[in-house]
C-alpha cells in the first residue's frame, strides 16, 4: 500500500521540482557571481536537507546529509523511509569521487548518478551551497547560470552566515533541489 501512495505521490512532487527562472529572480552571469564572491576556504562542515531530484521522466525525493572534514566529504542520500539510497564520497585533493549505491533499483541508481557520480557536478554543487551571491535576500531570488546549469537560490535562514533556504539546480532534463535545513560550519 505504501508503495502505491508513493507511486501515486512521486509524480506530483516531481511536477514541483521543476524550474522556471521566476520574474523576482535577479538573473547573474557566473563571470559576475565570481568577480564578487571570496571563497572562504571552510574546510568543515555539516549540511542537511530534503531533496527532490529528477532525470527525465525518472525522480525521487528524500533527505540528504553531507559532512565535510579536512578535505574529505560524504554525501549520504536517504529515501523517504529513512533508507540509505546512495553514499558518495570525495577527496578535494586530489579531486576523487566514490559512488555507492546498495540494494536500491537500477533505475533509482542511474537517477542519483547523473548529479552525484560526477566529480564535476558534485564539486560545482558544493561551491554553490557554501557560497551563495550576495544579491540574495529573504524577498530576492538569484539565479545564476553556469557550465549548461541554472542555479536558482531562494530565501535566507536565520543563521549568522547566510545560507539559502533552497538552491535548484537544473540542466536540460535534470533538475535537482536542495532544502536546507541546517548547515553548520
Amino acid at each position: 500500500m505504501k508503495i502505491v501512495l508513493i507511486l501515486f505521490l512521486l509524480p506530483i512532487i516531481i511536477g514541483c521540482a521543476n524550474i522556471q527562472q521566476s520574474k523576482n529572480d535577479i538573473p547573474l552571469n557566473y563571470s559576475e557571481y565570481k568577480e564578487r564572491l571570496e571563497i572562504p576556504k571552510i574546510k568543515n562542515f555539516h549540511l542537511s536537507g530534503k531533496i527532490f531530484l529528477y532525470v527525465k521522466e525518472k525522480g525521487l525525493s528524500g533527505r540528504m546529509r553531507w559532512v565535510s572534514m579536512n578535505g574529505h566529504d560524504a554525501v549520504e542520500i536517504y529515501d523517504p523511509f529513512n533508507s540509505i539510497i546512495a553514499k558518495v564520497s570525495l577527496t578535494e585533493s586530489p579531486r576523487k569521487i566514490s559512488f555507492e549505491s546498495p540494494s536500491h533499483s537500477k533505475e533509482t541508481k542511474n537517477v542519483i548518478k547523473h548529479i552525484f557520480g560526477s566529480s564535476d557536478n558534485v564539486f560545482i554543487l558544493k561551491k554553490f551551497l557554501l557560497s551563495p551571491p550576495e544579491e540574495l535576500t529573504k524577498n530576492q531570488n538569484v539565479s545564476i547560470s553556469f557550465d549548461g546549469w541554472t542555479i536558482r537560490f531562494s530565501g535566507i535562514q536565520d543563521n549568522i552566515r547566510k545560507t539559502p533556504k533552497m538552491v535548484e539546480y537544473t540542466k536540460g532534463n535534470i533538475s535537482l533541489k536542495i532544502f536546507i535545513n541546517d548547515l553548520k560550519i
